[in-house]
């Protein structure tokens, strides 16, 4: 049976998927959802740099050669630092509301530097179990210049998909475009109810998945 692993976002949790998780079976997938670092009950550690959490998906998956990808805003970046490392075992790539770094420290955007404020009080607000420390620090990492991000994009093999929230996201929408021009074979549909498609959309959610899935 084919693998599909499901990355969620910052200050969620695997749980995140259980409304999409049967149509992704029902397309004859094996679903994993690993409880990415420093939430709910998974390792809490001093520092939380970005290669930590791809290296703790990496390590859920030994044993499997090859599987698809699909991750959500922290988890779809942490899902693309898994392929750019190892392309050859990654079969397709789903990216939904990809937080997208800086390449340097010219690269800025009004809604970028807007994304900060409006994370912290979504954390305040959130009832989920997280280490507040590894939230501080993966914000902060996210929006630091990342130019080797960048030169790696082309290394990525997969196809891949990138699903856009529209106006209503905080995340500047016009960043999936420059990222999709910089991977071998990309493409981007929008569901334009915000940063969390799959939650508050999940039918059309699975039906942009399901196409891009089985085309």
């Amino acid at each position: 049976m084919k693998t599909l692993v499901c990355l969620h976002a910052a200050i969620s949790g695997p749980g995140t998927w259980d409304t999409v998780r049967p149509g992704l079976e029902a397309l004859g997938y094996q679903v994993v959802c690993p409880t990415l670092l420093g939430h709910e009950n998974a390792v809490r550690r001093d520092a939380y740099p970005l290669a930590a959490f791809r290296d703790q998906v990496v390590r859920d998956l030994e044993g499997v050669d090859r599987f698809t990808l699909v991750g959500h805003s922290l988890g779809a970046f942490i899902a693309s630092l898994v392929a750019q490392q190892y392309p050859d075992r990654v079969e397709r790539l789903i990216l939904e509301e990809m937080p997208v770094p800086p390449r340097d420290a010219q690269d800025s955007s009004p809604a970028r530097t807007a994304a900060g404020p409006v994370m912290r009080v979504l954390a305040r607000l959130s009832r989920r179990s997280y280490d507040p420390v590894m939230f501080r620090q993966v914000l902060a990492e996210l929006q630091a210049p990342r130019p080797e991000w960048w030169t790696d994009l082309p290394k990525i093999t997969a196809p891949t998909l990138l699903l856009a929230g529209g106006s209503g996201s905080h995340l500047d929408q016009s960043r999936f475009d420059l990222v999709a021009k910089s991977l071998p074979a990309a493409s981007i549909t929008e569901v334009p109810v915000g940063h969390r498609i799959h939650s508050k959309a999940p039918e059309r959610w699975m039906g942009a998945v399901r196409d891009f899935l089985e085309p």
